[in-house]
Formats: C-alpha cells, structure tokens, sequence
C-alpha cells in the first residue's frame, strides 16, 4: 500500500511524505505507483526547477519514497505562495487516486495550529 501524509499549517501544505508501493500489478506495470510517484517526482522538480528553490528545498526522494518538507526549508513568503500552488495541484490529484483506489493508496491529512 502507498501511505501519502499531508501536513498542513493555516490550511498551507507544509509538508508531504509519499511511501510504499501499491502492488496492485507487477512491478514495472502498476499505474497506481506510477501515478503517485509522478506526480510527487514532478511536484519536487517544478519546486526546484521552476521555482529555483534548489539549495533551499528540503527533500528526499528514493525508492518508494518522497518527502518534501516546505515549513523548514528557509523559504520566503513569496516563495511558500508559489510553492502552494504545485502542492496544492498535487494533493488534488493524488486526493483522486486516493478515493478511486483506496485498497492501495492511504492519505492521512494532519492539520496543526
């Protein structure tokens, strides 16, 4: 199973964790993992390439695994309102795959003050 957390702070996505695998096919041809790790690979990227928060983005992609950590990356409020934007379009679809596959992909959304 994916398991997708979602952090947020004054309704902002601060943080986002994607980790494991769906297994709903063999490896190689799940569009469930394929799905979910795209859209977290391309959040990441449009961060550090569109936005140039390179050097400044907290991160971590491997394997079955992707973590993105807005809250303590330095970023300036201009920064965290463009950010917002990819992972907010982010959360919207994988908040879809979620519903549509909820035997293979769990989101948990934490909501701190």
């Amino acid at each position: 199973m994916i398991k997708i957390e979602i952090q947020r702070q004054d309704s902002k996505i601060t943080y986002f964790e994607i980790r494991g695998h769906a297994n709903f096919s063999e490896y190689g041809e799940d569009i469930i993992c394929a799905a979910v790790s795209s859209v977290g690979q391309m959040t990441v990227n449009g961060l550090i390439e569109i936005l140039k928060l390179k050097g400044k983005l907290k991160f971590t992609e491997k394997n079955g695994y992707i973590s993105c950590d807005l809250k303590n990356s330095g970023l300036t409020n201009d920064e965290l309102k463009k950010a917002d934007i990819l992972v907010e379009s982010m959360y919207s679809y994988i908040k879809d795959v979620a519903k549509s596959y909820n035997n293979f992909v769990k989101l948990k959304e934490i909501k701190k003050k």
